[in-house]
């Protein structure tokens, strides 16, 4: 179920409207705190948007370095999502207890069908965008993205098999404005309200060691 979820929200953490444009490493890579909401578009009668808010919340807080990133939810199924680059695993916090749900992100993913890159597509916040648009059996997922703003090294996920992170970032090489997923009952999409270039401490993405930790099978 975690894993499951994680697949709709894994794009809804980088998103972003730039609120301060000073780097904070010297190589240029985006390092700092991102504020974004999550809207949703009801297709059919088999869900609600009050459900989905229920699920997904609907807005939260991304820290993000060196790809490394920790993800705090207003509301929803889940209130963290942390993720390790150095042991490439995700940790799920889902309630105000001692407990941890991880899984590794090296998984065997679902095949992309297919996948198109459209320059151009869209103006997003003052920011012209490529679409990178990817086909699955169940659903399409689209990035809207400068390569020239927000940089990340695409190294980072080349371990990061899990939603095909590896193959999408290594097209991007950077964070994507904007992430629409959509399913035959409902579309998704994230918008950034806020970005800043900040230092963030590495302990923040580190693994608790007073959590009792499950993996989720």
């Amino acid at each position: 179920m975690i894993r499951k979820l994680l697949l709709i929200l894994s794009g809804f953490s980088i998103v972003f409207i730039i609120s301060s444009i000073k780097k904070t490493n010297a190589n240029g890579y985006f390092e700092g705190k991102i504020e974004y909401k999550n809207e949703f578009v009801i297709k059919s009668n088999k869900v609600d948007s009050a459900f989905l808010s229920r699920i997904f919340g609907k807005t939260a807080t991304l820290f993000f370095k060196e790809g490394n990133y920790l993800e705090i939810y207003d509301n929803g199924f889940m209130i963290e999502q942390m993720y390790n680059r150095e042991n490439n695993k995700v940790y799920i916090k889902k309630t105000q207890s001692d407990t941890l749900y991880w899984f590794n992100c090296g998984a065997p993913e679902k095949k992309m069908l297919k996948f198109e890159i459209n320059r151009k597509k869209e103006n997003i916040l003052g920011i012209e965008c490529d679409e990178l648009v990817t086909y699955y059996e169940n659903k399409i997922v689209s990035f809207y993205y400068n390569s020239d703003t927000l940089k990340i090294n695409p190294e980072w996920y080349k371990n990061f098999i899990l939603s095909n992170k590896n193959l999408n970032t290594k097209k991007m090489k950077a964070i994507y404005l904007k992430y629409k997923i959509e399913y035959p009952d409902f579309i998704a999409t994230v918008t950034a309200v806020s970005v800043n270039w900040q230092k963030i401490e590495d302990r923040m993405f580190a693994v608790p060691n007073n959590k009792v930790l499950i993996e989720d099978n």
